[in-house]
């Protein structure tokens, strides 16, 4: 479950058509209450990386781990993007 995030670097282009934006987040993960003392965590930390571009109407997010980035590696990419759809109608009689 998602606990919390901070701002690390955000910036925004002149022309206010791309806004990107990097962010630490904490996450609260569902385990047993032992596994996480044996892991040492109680709470789980990533980097996520939003690049919006309001010109081109895409969504980039980028992620990944800092916990156990020594023990295991974990990279998300998502784009998400508007594409045109031409509507037409059609009479009926």
């Amino acid at each position: 479950m998602f606990v919390d995030s901070d701002v690390i670097n955000e910036e925004n282009s002149e022309d206010g058509s791309i806004h990107k934006i990097e962010r630490r987040c904490k996450l609260d993960v569902d385990a047993p209450r032992l596994l996480k003392r044996i892991a040492g965590v109680d709470y789980v930390y990533f980097i996520q990386k939003n690049s919006l571009n309001h010109r081109e109407r895409t969504l980039h997010i980028e992620s990944h781990n800092e916990t156990f980035s020594s023990r295991v590696i974990i990279h998300e990419l998502c784009c998400y993007s508007v594409r045109k759809i031409t509507l037409t109608s059609q009479m009926c009689c």
